[in-house]
């Protein structure tokens, strides 16, 4: 940068009061240049830096009496995927017929026409017999066409047709003083346009040279002027290096570690953070690393190439928006958004939890229609409780805060398309407008950014978005407009650390240079051919066009030439293993040129390179698992001291409970705990009312009755779209008994006997009528999948026909869904020999034989998988039977003994109508109240063992808390020698 500054210097100090215009590649070059400038102590009087565009603009605007209307790239990638669809459409492709039209590839023909634009070609003068191939030159042609059309309908102008016209009305500026970057990357049109305006006196800012290799090729206007050699110059001619090199070199394990050795050298110059940059050849390797880096440490950093829209909560808002509405609106979806904290509600809003326990109750699943079907269903529920109740202040919150989120629902969903085959792109881009406008939640400088520039993303192309698209071309192309979005991008600023491309780095005026990933995978690139307009095409149309098979030539002159423009000390460093693919990643070859100069060692090879020491943890302690992985990598044993273990509380605590689960003992990590008797003892507590549900569970495995009855752990229970299901079985169960309650009413009423020749008819009536209103509530994904479930529960119902024809010949029905303890009604009352519990349940159906006698029935739904036709108890895991029985005698005032047998019937095609028939006799409720007694002691002594049977594990909700399967055997069975289990367990 000496000699820049220098010839800088003369021209100011020669010319000090004309205006001096430094025509530059970008906008931040010009701010780097001009920053060394003043750095040096000079004054940038009438300096100006301008762009090839700035000048095009300039002279355009002084010789047009209209504004022009300049195409952005958005818009114009916009058109071009609409031009090309329209073209597809009209069968007017033939080389491009079978392509697929994509964002993507939207992307790539609208770059190839700019390329062809800027190098001069139009529709009319666009070299045809250049192409390889005659259907592609005509459907390059078609699409020039198409694309210069678009633009006159939409009275846009882009850059070549701005340049075009400045080309038109320029001329000779004698009076500036003009001055040119080196190696300025021009087109053909830009060329001319400069060749036009400038004088022959026209200045260039001198670079140090790139020796030993050959510098790419250049017009006269944009070849680079030398200036004196650095000793970074030499790098590939080192024979006639001259200076010591400020040079080093070193590698790691992982980027990670790479950029954290580049920090810890950084903190080790003892300079401020604006002394040093770090370019890197890779940004999705990087930048992640920098940024969650600076965040941890509160490091201030600015971005060369800025970040992606990602990392904000705007853009993290959108994608996930963009998946919800993919989803079908899914409530899953949409809680891991609430979750994450993107969404912020207004004034009057529920907490969150509530939000979240709201829509996972209802059951909604997925689709808008759901949302607000079941609201609706919500709020005529609780109007009617609450007419219905003394106690109304519960009934009144829980009204309201289901309204308010019935209307926020509302509001949203008049701006969010409903999930179609076909959708309108506009109306998709205007509710996400709604959504960031109203409800992002931004809580930085960042995030601000990001929302605006998203905003500002959409209104450019909303005008001209107004289209129906099928639903996946939709998506895509809202996450290409998005998605795609860089935000934060910056120049050098003063106190910040700057990361950036090596690309942008040759006129860096900072002491501390770092060059990161320098391996050969990530530099100089791998030199390919653009499929839509070919190197050997190029060639043929001429016009300066660049060739993509000299780009890593040209990645690499860039970097050499970064290298050999720094003035302070230069570290190199590359990323020796791929942890993703697990494998070694070799050195680029600027690496090894690098060691060679460094040591003096001209014939080193590659092998040397690999003596070099790589770390595979931080030297320094960024964060909490630098600490972690020091101490796991070291070879001493480390004793973790009170201290650490204190501030790291998570881990003390686990540690207790590991050493206890270890032992033999049984403590209270397996379920053995201090219990306030008066509050769950049932027998004490008169308002603890069980269920049959809850005592099997207890006799099942008594530590997941501990977690979902004493701690209240809850799983959680979403409803997701399923294609291939419609009725998951508690559904299916449910509808299958108001089926068969609903036949037995009617029959009931008729004083008729179940008929499978006169009733056929009347059940399956009943079964559509039902079934056609759980359609409504909850529509099937699909007819096949409809027709398919359909076709089974009409099945069940024909199944349940022919048994009850039979069955009642001995049977008559009295009661159906018979509850107590349930709402206003009183439960049943059990007597134990040491106290009264209460019971609450709903027993399916009460049937009363020809003697008098009483026969409880529970319907089940599934297979018979569990039952016996002797296993009256099941080792406790069958209660029900006996509890009902008993349960109904003192509910109904009916007598001890009334109730003769109980039975499990299973009127499915699973279930082949069978009945699991349970004799209430003396003997069985002796049992049954001997167990019913233990279980209600171990909840009394807060016995919670966990069971001892592992099949029991199978359906259990609760494997992803429990850790019974990190027991070994032996020490589960003595945990459990003594319990209360063993006893309940005698009985089969």
């Amino acid at each position: 940068m000496k000699s820049l500054i220098y010839e800088l210097n003369q021209i100011c100090t020669n010319f000090p009061l004309r205006e001096k215009i430094v025509i530059v590649d970008s906008h931040s070059i010009g701010e780097q240049i001009n920053e060394t400038f003043v750095k040096a102590g000079y004054q940038a009087i009438n300096l100006k830096y301008k762009t090839v565009n700035d000048l095009a603009r300039t002279v355009v605007d002084l010789n047009s009496e209209q504004p022009q209307n300049i195409l952005d790239q958005t818009v114009g990638v916009h058109f071009t995927y609409n031009l090309l669809k329209e073209l597809k459409n009209q069968e007017k492709l033939r080389y491009f017929a079978g392509m697929e039209i994509t964002p993507a590839f939207s992307h790539a023909i609208y770059t190839t026409i700019q390329t062809l634009r800027l190098a001069g070609y139009t529709k009319a003068t666009l070299k045809k017999n250049a192409f390889i191939n005659p259907d592609k030159a005509k459907d390059i042609y078609e699409i020039l066409a198409e694309y210069e059309n678009t633009l006159n309908i939409h009275q846009f102008t882009d850059k070549a047709g701005l340049i075009n016209k400045a080309l038109e009305a320029t001329q000779i500026d004698d009076k500036g003083v003009f001055i040119l970057q080196s190696g300025l990357n021009l087109s053909q049109l830009e060329d001319q346009f400069l060749r036009k305006i400038i004088p022959e006196s026209v200045y260039k800012l001198p670079l140090a040279p790139v020796l030993g290799i050959n510098p790419p090729e250049r017009s006269s206007i944009s070849s680079v002027s030398w200036g004196q050699p650095a000793p970074l110059s030499y790098l590939y001619q080192q024979g006639e290096a001259i200076g010591e090199p400020n040079l080093e070199l070193f590698t790691a394990k992982t980027e990670e570690m790479e950029v954290k050795q580049i920090l810890e050298k950084i903190k080790a110059t003892n300079t401020s953070l604006d002394e040093s940059v770090i370019y890197y050849s890779n940004a999705d390797a990087y930048i992640t690393v920098f940024y969650h880096l600076s965040q941890k440490l509160d490091l201030p950093i600015t971005f060369g190439d800025g970040l992606p829209v990602s990392f904000s909560r705007p853009g993290r808002l959108v994608s996930g928006l963009i998946s919800w509405i993919q989803s079908n609106y899914s409530v899953e979806t949409f809680l891991d958004l609430l979750n994450e904290g993107l969404i912020e509600f207004g004034e009057g809003a529920p907490s969150k939890a509530k939000i979240s326990r709201v829509l996972r109750d209802l059951q909604i699943g997925w689709s808008q229609e759901r949302y607000l079907t079941h609201f609706d269903h919500e709020i005529e529920r609780l109007g009617e409780k609450l007419l219905q109740a003394e106690e109304t202040s519960i009934y009144e919150v829980r009204l309201k805060e289901i309204s308010w989120l019935k209307q926020w629902y509302t509001d949203l969903f008049k701006k969010l398309p409903p999930l179609n085959l076909t959708m309108n792109y506009k109306k998709t881009l205007t509710g996400i407008t709604y959504l960031l406008k109203n409800n992002c939640k931004t809580s930085s400088s960042l995030d601000e950014m990001a929302k605006s520039a998203l905003l500002e993303e959409i209104e450019r192309v909303l005008p001209y978005a107004d289209e129906s698209l099928s639903c996946y071309d939709l998506f895509e192309k809202v996450k290409d407009l998005l998605l795609t979005v860089q935000i934060n991008q910056s120049g050098p600023k003063p106190g910040h650390l700057h990361v950036s491309s090596y690309k942008r780095g040759i006129y860096n005026s900072r002491q501390h240079l770092f060059f990161a990933g320098l391996d050969n995978k990530k530099f100089p690139g791998n030199a390919s051919e653009d499929p839509l307009l070919l190197d050997t095409e190029r060639i043929q149309l001429g016009n300066a066009l660049p060739l993509l098979r000299e780009k890593d030539q040209e990645n690499l002159y860039t970097m050499l030439q970064a290298l050999a423009n720094s003035t302070g000390h230069v570290t190199v460093s590359y990323c020796n293993f791929d942890m993703n693919n697990n494998r070694v990643v070799n050195p680029a070859f600027v690496v090894l040129q690098c060691y060679r100069l460094i040591t003096g060692n001209k014939d080193a090879d590659f092998e040397a390179l690999k003596s070099l020491p790589s770390s595979i943890i931080a030297n320094d302690i960024f964060e909490d698992k630098d600490y972690w992985n020091e101490k796991l990598t070291n070879d001493r044993a480390q004793q973790l001291n009170e201290g650490v273990l204190n501030y790291f509380n998570n881990i003390k605590l686990g540690i207790t409970a590991e050493t206890a689960r270890n032992t033999r003992n049984y403590t209270e990590y397996d379920g053995l705990i201090q219990i306030d008797a008066e509050e769950y003892d049932p027998r004490i507590n008169q308002d603890k009312r069980l269920s049959a549900g809850k005592l099997e569970t207890l006799a099942k495995c008594p530590y997941s009755y501990f977690l979902k009855e004493i701690l209240k752990v809850r799983t959680v229970e979403d409803v997701s779209f399923d294609a291939n299901k419609w009725l998951d079985a508690s559904t299916r169960g449910s509808l299958l008994h108001s089926i068969f309650e609903n036949f037995y009413i009617k029959l009931t009423q008729d004083h008729a006997k179940p008929s499978y020749a006169n009733h056929l008819e009347l059940i399956l009536e009943i079964a559509q009528g039902l079934i056609d209103e759980q359609k409504e509530v909850l529509p099937p994904p699909n007819e096949r999948v409809y027709q398919r479930e359909r076709t089974d529960i009409l099945a069940c119902c024909e199944i349940f026909l022919k048994e009850e024809e039979q069955y009642s010949e001995n049977y008559q029905p009295l009661h159906f869904e018979y509850s107590f303890g349930i709402g206003e009604k009183d439960p049943a009352i059990i007597t134990l020999p040491s106290g009264d519990v209460r019971i609450s349940g709903i027993i399916d159906r009460v049937d009363q034989s020809k003697d008098g006698k009483y026969h409880i029935i529970d319907y089940k739904t599934g297979s018979t998988y569990g039952y016996a036709k002797n296993a009256a108890f099941k080792g406790g895991r069958q209660l029900q039977h006996m509890i009902y029985a008993m349960a109904i005698e003192q509910h109904l005032n009916l007598g001890e003994g009334v109730v003769e047998e109980s039975s499990y019937y299973f009127p499915t095609q699973k279930g082949l109508a069978q009945r699991f028939m349970r004799k209430q006799d003396r003997e069985l409720r002796t049992n049954g109240l001997d167990i019913l007694e233990k279980l209600i002691d171990a909840v009394k002594h807060g016995h919670f063992e966990m069971t001892d049977d592992v099949n029991d594990c199978k359906f259990c909700e609760f494997k992803l808390v429990c850790r019974r399967h990190f027991y070994d055997k032996e020490t589960l069975e003595m945990k459990q020698s003594n319990q209360k289990l063993k006893g309940v367990r005698a009985y089969d």
